[in-house]
């Protein structure tokens, strides 16, 4: 049985959430930026500053390194770093994307559109992070395909 690395996951994790943080950043604020300025309009919510953002940057980082956490966890059990990669992402995305979106969108707090905009990209976005963060967190330590 493999062990976990704390301080690989660390790594790998925050590879992962710079990845997700620059999927963030081009959804939400260019793609996205007119349906939440109408959104924070009807909260009377005003627009984010530094602090949010710096905020909002390292609760991001937290996902990358527990999507690196979860392929850590799941290395053991499959054949190849990239299946765990993979799974791990898939695991992640149902959790922080598909039940997150759903209940904030249940609780009228961001229309079906952006739910369904942020649930799909997400398809894409946590495989591509768990694939980078785990091929950072297998550095020097025998990855395979």
């Amino acid at each position: 049985m493999q062990d976990i690395h704390l301080a690989r996951i660390l790594i790998g994790g925050i590879a992962a959430g710079l990845v997700i943080i620059v999927g963030e950043y081009v959804l939400n604020a260019i793609l996205l930026a007119e349906h939440w300025a109408e959104l924070r309009h009807d909260f009377g919510i005003s627009q984010p500053g530094t602090a949010q953002y710096a905020s909002g940057s390292i609760l991001t980082l937290s996902y990358g390194v527990v999507l690196i956490w979860l392929y850590a966890a799941m290395r053991p059990r499959f054949r190849s770093d990239t299946k765990a990669a993979v799974v791990a992402a898939f695991t992640f995305w149902f959790i922080a994307y598909v039940l997150f979106l759903l209940s904030v969108w249940a609780n009228g707090f961001v229309t079906l559109g952006i739910a369904i905009v942020s649930i799909v990209r997400g398809l894409f976005e946590a495989p591509l992070a768990a694939l980078i963060g785990a091929r950072v967190y297998g550095l020097g330590s025998g990855f395979t395909k």
